[in-house]
């Protein structure tokens, strides 16, 4: 909900897309990370282990991070979002 609600009112600090986010956390500008768990439960190994590493990288650097599970409606949400968000 949080990030639906900064997508309304401060839209240049809610990045969706594993493309806008790794670029944002290259700048080291995550503050959290919204990932479904979907793509920790891919059944392609490539895709499951790039969001893996990149979870444990943004924790890494300070950022706070969130799995939403797509049972959810907050999961289903944000996979409609691409199933990676994050607030800057």
């Amino acid at each position: 909900n949080k990030f639906m609600r900064m997508m309304d009112t401060d839209p240049d600090r809610a990045y969706y897309g594993f493309g806008h986010v790794a670029k944002a956390h290259e700048e080291l500008a995550i503050d959290s990370l919204l990932v479904t768990d979907q793509l920790f439960r891919s059944s392609d190994v490539k895709t499951r282990r790039k969001y893996v590493d990149f979870v444990e990288s943004v924790r890494a650097n300070g950022g706070k991070t969130y799995v939403f599970s797509s049972m959810h409606v907050s999961g289903q949400q944000l996979q409609q979002v691409s199933g990676v968000a994050a607030i800057l």
